[in-house]
């Protein structure tokens, strides 16, 4: 896959998960608070989690961008790790 395309693709993904976060808004507290059973994390810790490591990885994920050399004919070729963290996301 193109790199132009890698690129469109993730934006359409932050797309869909933004508007999935703005329907959480949408939610009561009790709703936002539930839990499955006691060890699992409801919506709101799981959105803390997600902005505290976002505090962490963002900043360093933009300077990573601002500081490189795009290629714009480049075949984006994901790692095994790199494919180990998306299939975790997912």
């Amino acid at each position: 896959m193109q790199s132009a395309e890698v690129i469109k693709t993730v934006s359409e993904q932050a797309k869909l998960v933004i508007e999935k976060a703005e329907q959480l808004a949408n939610l009561d507290l009790r709703t936002l608070t539930w839990r499955s059973n006691e060890s699992s994390w409801n919506i709101l810790e799981c959105l803390e989690h997600l902005n505290l490591y976002g505090e962490y990885y963002l900043p360093q994920i933009e300077n990573k961008i601002q500081h490189s050399t795009p290629k714009e004919d480049l075949e984006f070729r994901s790692g095994i790790l790199g494919n180990y963290f998306v299939q975790s996301m997912k």
